[in-house]
């Protein structure tokens, strides 16, 4: 038990120590958001590819499975 208490110590240690130095030497500027060069949604061609087939009847299910 004295060890699992020790980790923990350890653990919140650690978090609080990367927390602070986060925070320390984090930008105070806003955040630019940049035009994207990427082709807009609408503009792309996605192919599409369609399967059609006729629905098996009851009989012919029946025959596959043997």
């Amino acid at each position: 038990m004295n060890i699992r208490k020790n980790f923990e110590a350890l653990f919140l240690a650690a978090a609080a120590l990367g927390l602070t130095v986060s925070f320390a030497t984090a930008n105070e500027r806003p955040v630019e958001i940049l035009q994207s060069t990427t082709p807009a949604l609408a503009d792309m061609h996605v192919q599409t590819i369609v399967i059609s087939a006729p629905r098996l009847s009851a009989a012919e299910k029946a025959s596959l499975n043997g």
